[in-house]
């Protein structure tokens, strides 16, 4: 029994697994057909919402579009608005609403910040406000020009009666001065026969007056030319007081050593003397100093007191031609001041046809002057002429060659050449030429210039002991010498 009953329980256990998967079974089945009905249905879902959010993003876009049509809402910018515009393209009402706005918004003019309609009444009624202010106001100036034009009209009416009152009294006073200047004309008449008559007398007089000023102008002429042959006579005789030739001497000689070549001058320290300045030895009864000719040069070797300086014979001349009293003097030295010098033209020292103006001014500086003004022979101006400077030296002048004309450089620089010589001829500055300057200031027996800045020392030198005496006195001139054969003459004690 037992075993039946398991039985029993077994098969109904099977009987209800079975119905039971029977029953998970057909669920399954419905749940899948079930599920492909509700895709279909989500779909169609979603396309009616994709399409619904499409129209109201259009729907968006139109009223977006209409607000700023009407301008509600926040203002679009241009750019805004013109992209809504391409999203309503299927809309064919809203297109030609927006033409018909676009069309409309053109009265506000170029520039517009806010077209919309609502801004368009605004600014039309702001408009017709001020047209109309504008009606009144030229309603206004309409009346007041009327009033002025009447007012105008008044006084120009009164003012032109006035015209004629005054015409009408100027008439009548011309009339009464017409008579009045009959009367004068009459009167001038008789005048003027009486200025005629004064005329004539007056004429006569005058004719007597030119007559005795003519006299007195020949007179006055006469006396201009004496006066100017005077005054040209005392000029000359000026020049000549001032002119190189009367130059006086610097110095003499003190004493005569060392066979003649070396000398001693009584010039020095406080003469402002150094060594290197070239003298020329004249004899010591000279009077005129720039037409004589130097029998010897001497350079200036060792300054030694304050009027005592040791001096080298630069000419090879016999040793009894320099005496002991003997004159000395250069044209580019006085004691205590510097000679300044002005030079002009081309200054050709050793005929070899170029410039040597360079080595005139270092001949110069090197005896003491100084140059303060120079005319280059290219017609160059450098300084100025003062009354200062003692003499103006003259080189070369323009010169036409193998018959050619002067260029017009050279025609300029000789005309300034001529304009320096007659300022010159007025400040009274004497005029030297440069051969007569190096005369001076080289060597007597060569045409070689004394080379610069090697002044030769002598043989000589002074006492130790500072007595001025030199140490030797070697040979001096036989007429300044005494039986012994010693000099019979001391050097000058400073």
């Amino acid at each position: 029994m037992a075993r039946d009953r398991n039985v029993y329980v077994w098969q109904a256990y099977v009987t209800v697994m079975s119905i039971v998967s029977l029953a998970c079974l057909g669920a399954l089945i419905f749940v899948i057909f079930q599920s492909g009905t509700n895709s279909k249905t989500v779909e169609g879902a979603l396309a009616r919402e994709q399409k619904a959010m499409d129209e109201l993003r259009k729907t968006t876009n139109a009223r977006q579009i209409l607000e700023r049509i009407l301008g509600v809402g926040a203002p679009l910018s241009e750019s805004e608005f013109n992209q809504l515009k391409s999203t309503s393209t299927d809309d064919q009402k809203l297109n030609e609403t927006i033409k018909v706005y676009e069309k409309n918004m053109g009265l506000f003019g170029p520039g517009a910040s806010d077209p919309s309609y609502t801004k368009l009444v605004a600014t039309l009624m702001q408009e017709l406000r001020s047209r109309n202010t504008q009606v009144d106001a030229a309603g206004k100036r309409e009346i007041e020009m009327k009033n002025n034009y009447e007012d105008t009209i008044a006084r120009e009416t009164k003012a032109r009666d006035a015209e004629k009152q005054k015409a009408q009294d100027l008439a009548n006073q011309l009339e009464k001065e017409l008579t009045k200047y009959t009367e004068k004309i009459d009167q001038q008449q008789q005048d003027i026969k009486k200025i005629e008559s004064d005329k004539q007398a007056v004429v006569l007089d005058l004719n007597k007056k030119l007559k005795d000023a003519l006299t007195n102008l020949d007179k006055s002429r006469l006396d201009k030319a004496e006066l100017t042959k005077r005054i040209d006579g005392l000029r000359r005789l000026l020049d000549e007081i001032k002119g190189e030739d009367f130059q006086y001497v610097q110095g003499k000689i003190a004493q005569v050593t060392d066979g003649g070549d070396t000398v001693y001058i009584n010039l020095g320290k406080a003469d402002r003397l150094r060594p290197g300045v070239t003298f020329g030895v004249l004899d010591a009864d000279i009077t005129s100093v720039t037409k004589s000719k130097p029998k010897a040069k001497i350079e200036v070797v060792e300054v030694l007191y304050e009027h005592l300086s040791r001096c080298k014979v630069l000419s090879d001349r016999a040793p009894t031609v320099i005496l002991v009293g003997d004159s000395i003097y250069s044209p580019a030295w006085q004691p205590g001041k510097e000679v300044k010098f002005a030079l002009i033209g081309k200054m050709d020292i050793d005929g070899d046809t170029k410039d040597d103006t360079a080595i005139l001014k270092q001949i110069i500086t090197q005896n003491g002057g100084i140059v303060s003004a120079e005319l280059s022979p290219s017609g160059t101006m450098t300084g100025k002429l003062t009354e200062d400077i003692s003499y103006l030296v003259i080189g070369e002048e323009f010169r036409v060659i193998g018959g050619k004309e002067l260029d017009d450089t050279s025609k300029a620089a000789a005309k300034k050449r001529a304009e320096i010589e007659l300022e010159a001829k007025s400040l009274g500055i004497a005029k030297i030429t440069v051969d007569k300057l190096l005369n001076w200031l080289r060597s007597s027996n060569t045409n070689e210039v004394v080379p610069l800045g090697n002044a030769l020392r002598g043989k000589l030198q002074p006492n130790p002991k500072g007595d001025g005496k030199p140490t030797d006195n070697g040979r001096v001139s036989e007429l300044f010498q005494s039986r012994d054969g010693k000099a019979n003459r001391a050097i000058p004690q400073q």
